[in-house]
C-alpha cells in the first residue's frame, strides 16, 4: 500500500527552518549574555551584529523578486523603455528617443538651468515669468512659438536680433519666451509708458495691468530695463541686399509661372514676419530656378542668409534661394526656368539645412504658395 508523503512548498520549508534557526539563536544568546546581576552588557553590541545579519538575509531573499509593470503598462513596453544615462530622454528597445528641448528661467542671479522636458510638454501649464528658450536642431520660429502656444510675431517681437528675419535662428541661441502674447521692450533713455503705448497700439492701462511687469510706482522707467507690452504690435520690416546692376549677358523675361526649386518637405511656412517658405532636404540637394531671369545677386550676405542666389525676371518678380552651401552662377549671367542654380546647404543663420525660398513683387514678399503649382 502507497503512503501518502507529505510536499512542502521549498521556500515556505526553508523560511520556516530559518525562522527557528533565529528564534533558538537569539535564546542562547540572552542566556549566555546574563551576568550574576541578570544585566546583559554584551546584549547591545550583539543586536548590532544580528541586525546585519537580517539585513543581509532580506538582500539575499529580495535578489528573486520580480516587480510588475505600472498599473496600465503593458510588461513587453516596460521593459522596452529605458532612460537614457546622459539626457534622461525615454529609448525604446528600437533606438527611438524621445525629442527634448530645455529652456531657462530668467532671473536677477543669471540663468538656471531646469531639467530637459519632452517637446510635446511645453507648456502644460501657465507660465509666470519670462523664460529663456536655447535654439535646437531644426528649430523655427513658428515651431517654437507652437511649443509655448504664442504667435510667431511674439517670439519675434520679444528677440531684437530676429525683428528684422525671424527666419534666422542660430543653434544654442537664447531667446525671451514671454508668459503671453505681445511685445518685450528695452527701456531706452526717453522712454514713457504713454510712448510705449503710443508706438505698440496699446493703451498704458494694458502695460501697468500687466502682472508680469514690476513697474515703479512713480510710473517711471530704469533706462535698460524690460516691460511687456501685452498686445503690442510692431510694422513689418524686409531685408534688403545690394542688387547687381550691370550688363546682363542676354535679355530674358520670365514668364511669370513658377515651379518649385528643389524637392524636400516644408519645415516653415509663410506667416506676418516669415515672408518666405523653407523646404528641407539634405545638404547638396540640387537647387533649380524658378522661373527665367538674370542672376542679379550671388554671393555671401552678412544678414544671415548665408550663401545668397536672387534672380530678376525682368517682370516685377524676383526670387530669393538662401542658406545654400555652393552657387553655381555669377552674376549677371541669364537663367532658364529648372536651370540648377546652387545647392542646398544651412548656411547663414540656420538651425538645419534647407533652402529659404522668397518671390518678390517689386521688392515685396509674397506668399510662394500662391504661385508653386
Amino acid at each position: 500500500m502507497t503512503g501518502l508523503v507529505e510536499v512542502r512548498e521549498p521556500e515556505v520549508w526553508h523560511g520556516r527552518i530559518l525562522t527557528q534557526a533565529i528564534a533558538l539563536f537569539a535564546a542562547k544568546i540572552w542566556r549566555w549574555n546574563a551576568d550574576r546581576h541578570g544585566q546583559r552588557p554584551l546584549l547591545s553590541r550583539f543586536a548590532a551584529h544580528l541586525a546585519v545579519f537580517l539585513v543581509a538575509l532580506l538582500i539575499w531573499g529580495g535578489g528573486s523578486l520580480h516587480f510588475s509593470a505600472p498599473l496600465g503598462v503593458s510588461s513587453e513596453a516596460a521593459n522596452s523603455l529605458e532612460t537614457h544615462p546622459l539626457i534622461g530622454q525615454a529609448t525604446s528597445s528600437h533606438g527611438a528617443t524621445t525629442s527634448t528641448r530645455a529652456y531657462y528661467r530668467a532671473s536677477s542671479s543669471g540663468l538656471i538651468p531646469r531639467q530637459p522636458k519632452p517637446h510635446t510638454a511645453i507648456p502644460d501649464r501657465p507660465r509666470l515669468e519670462v523664460v529663456i528658450y536655447q535654439v535646437q536642431p531644426g528649430d523655427t520660429t513658428e515651431s517654437i512659438a507652437e511649443d509655448f502656444a504664442l504667435q510667431p510675431t511674439t517670439i519675434m517681437w520679444s528677440n531684437p536680433s530676429l525683428e528684422k528675419s525671424p527666419d534666422l535662428l542660430k543653434l544654442g541661441q537664447e531667446l525671451f519666451i514671454l508668459p503671453l502674447d505681445g511685445v518685450y521692450h528695452t527701456v531706452a533713455e526717453g522712454d514713457t509708458l504713454e510712448a510705449l503705448a503710443e508706438d505698440y497700439k496699446v493703451s498704458v492701462r494694458d502695460i501697468t495691468g500687466c502682472q508680469f511687469n514690476k513697474l515703479p510706482a512713480a510710473g517711471e522707467l530704469a533706462v535698460g530695463s524690460r516691460v511687456i507690452v501685452p498686445n503690442g504690435t510692431k510694422p513689418y520690416e524686409r531685408q534688403q541686399v545690394t542688387a547687381y546692376t550691370g550688363v546682363v549677358s542676354e535679355e530674358i523675361v520670365g514668364a511669370g509661372i513658377f515651379s518649385w526649386p528643389v524637392s524636400g518637405w516644408l519645415s516653415q511656412g509663410y506667416w506676418w514676419g516669415h515672408r518666405a517658405i523653407d523646404i528641407a532636404n539634405n545638404v547638396g540637394t540640387a537647387i533649380k530656378a524658378a522661373d527665367a531671369g538674370y542672376v542679379s545677386f550671388a554671393g555671401w550676405t552678412d544678414i544671415g542668409y548665408g550663401y545668397l542666389v536672387v534672380i530678376d525676371h525682368a517682370n516685377g518678380y524676383q526670387t530669393y534661394y538662401a542658406h545654400l552651401s555652393d552657387f553655381y552662377i555669377a552674376t549677371g549671367q541669364t537663367v532658364y526656368t529648372g536651370q540648377v542654380i546652387g545647392a542646398l546647404g544651412s548656411t547663414g543663420n540656420s538651425t538645419g539645412p534647407h533652402l529659404h525660398f522668397e518671390i518678390r513683387y517689386n521688392q515685396y514678399p509674397t506668399n510662394p504658395l500662391i504661385y508653386l503649382p
